[in-house]
C-alpha cells in the first residue's frame, strides 16, 4: 500500500497523492489530505519543474493540482482554491470554468461567480453546463434572490434530467430548498423524496 511504499520511497509524489486521495475520500481527513497533496506537488515540481513539457509526466501534475483545489475547497480555503484553479487554467485544458463559481460565491463575489458560471455555459460542454447551472442555483440562493433561485434551480434539474437521465441529488435538494423559500412546500417535499431515492 502507499504508506508502506512511502517508507521505502519517501520522495514519491505518486504515493503522497494516493495517500492524500485516501485521506480525502476514505477518511474525510481534509487537513491530512492537504498535507500529502501539498507534499506531492512540492516533490513533483522539485523533480520535473513547474511547467508541463512533453518529457515530463504532466498528467500527474494536473491531477495533483485538481486534488489540491478540492482539499482547499473542503477546508473553506477559497483564496487558495481559486489560486490553484487559475494556475491549472494557465497550464492545462480543458480549463476550469464553471468550477470557479463556487469559491467565488463562497467569498460572496456574486457577480464574478455568475460570470464564471456563464463562461461554463458558453463552453456548451454538457458537464460544464451542468456544473454552471448547479452553481447559478446556489449563487442566487446565497445572494438572497429566492424567486431567481427557484427559477435557475428548476433549470438545473431539467438539464440534468434531459442530458444525463436524471437530476443529481444535489440539484434536487437545491431545488427543494428554493421551492421551500418561495413557499411551495408540497413541491419541496416531493423533490426531497426524489433526491433521497
Amino acid at each position: 500500500d502507499a504508506e508502506k511504499y512511502l517508507v521505502e520511497q519517501p520522495n514519491s509524489y505518486v504515493a503522497h497523492l494516493v495517500l492524500g486521495t485516501a485521506q480525502h475520500y476514505g477518511e474525510a481527513n481534509f487537513p491530512k489530505a492537504l498535507f500529502h497533496e501539498t507534499r506531492a506537488l512540492d516533490l513533483f515540481e522539485a523533480r520535473e519543474g513547474m511547467q508541463p513539457a512533453p518529457s515530463q509526466p504532466w498528467r500527474w501534475h494536473a491531477r495533483i493540482l485538481m486534488a489540491l483545489t478540492r482539499a482547499h475547497g473542503d477546508l473553506e480555503h477559497y483564496d487558495e482554491q481559486l489560486g490553484l484553479m487559475y494556475r491549472y487554467n494557465e497550464l492545462y485544458t480543458p480549463q476550469l470554468k464553471a468550477e470557479l463559481a463556487w469559491p467565488l460565491m463562497k467569498k460572496r463575489e456574486f457577480d464574478k461567480a455568475r460570470l464564471a458560471a456563464e463562461e461554463g455555459l458558453a463552453t456548451e460542454d454538457p458537464y460544464q453546463v451542468e456544473r454552471a447551472k448547479t452553481a447559478l442555483c446556489a449563487i442566487e440562493f446565497e445572494a438572497g434572490d429566492d424567486a431567481k433561485s427557484y427559477e435557475v434551480c428548476g433549470e438545473a434539474v431539467e438539464y440534468g434530467s434531459a442530458h444525463f437521465g436524471s437530476a443529481t441529488a444535489v440539484d434536487l435538494g437545491n431545488y427543494a430548498e428554493a421551492a421551500r423559500s418561495v413557499f411551495r412546500f408540497d413541491e419541496a417535499e416531493r423533490l426531497l423524496m426524489e433526491a433521497s431515492k
